[in-house]
């Protein structure tokens, strides 16, 4: 997909393992944070480009977080 043709917008939602410290969460500016009864944390928010959300999924694997669900949240 072109970075042109990427719709303005796009939310994405990502569940992680775990709850994540404040620290960590500093990793993830551009994303909202909501706990989730359990083991899990769901962080979303907007994502400007296929490329920013390649860099999102980055920053999970190098802070070693398991990525447990990633959806497109409806417009």
């Amino acid at each position: 997909m072109q970075p042109d043709s990427w719709p303005k917008g796009v939310r994405y939602s990502f569940t992680v393992a775990g709850t994540l410290s404040e620290r960590t969460l500093t990793a993830f500016p551009e994303l909202h944070v909501s706990d989730i009864p359990g083991a899990y944390t769901m962080l979303y928010g907007s994502i400007a480009s296929p490329t920013e959300l390649r860099g999102v999924l980055a920053r999970f694997d190098a802070l070693g977080i398991t990525l447990i669900e990633m959806s497109r949240l409806p417009d």
